[in-house]
């Protein structure tokens, strides 16, 4: 019985300490800062062809895991649409979160269908493959944070 209840306080300390709010500041302490420009070559599959150009993922706020962004794309001669307008650029915002294992990277359009997987390869190395329903928009991009 003694030996129970031993096992039941060490639980119970255990539990206290993996859930008190020190521990969420020492996980948000670990997450990677994302915030700055990141940009490499795209080669995306579109309704109407492929195209080439670039990429440009621009994090502007980030709190902890949480993060705002902008993705600014270019494919000369190549369209896209963006709601119901075909353009060859345009710039969009997103919204996005760093997963749990500090590496995976998750974002998402606003007001589009576009949604973003990804991961830290190296600090100022991302790697992101974008898929979009309704056109069938693909394509995976290495993107590069200018300092």
């Amino acid at each position: 019985m003694r030996k129970a209840l031993g096992l039941i306080a060490v639980a119970s300390v255990a539990l206290a300490v993996w859930l008190s709010p020190g521990q969420v500041l020492a996980e948000d302490a670990a997450v990677h800062n994302l915030v700055g420009t990141w940009t490499g070559p795209l080669k995306v599959l579109r309704a109407k062809g492929i195209g080439k150009g670039t990429l440009t993922i621009r994090v502007t706020d980030q709190d902890g895991a949480l993060f705002k962004a902008e993705n600014a794309w270019e494919t000369p001669g190549t369209v896209g649409k963006v709601g119901s307008r075909e353009v060859e650029k345009a710039t969009e915002p997103l919204a996005g979160v760093i997963d749990f294992n500090g590496k995976s990277v998750y974002l998402a359009e606003k007001g589009d269908n576009g949604l973003y997987t990804g991961r830290l390869t190296a600090a100022d190395t991302l790697e992101l493959v974008y898929v979009e329903a309704g056109d069938g928009t693909a394509y995976r991009a290495e993107l590069t944070r200018k300092k």
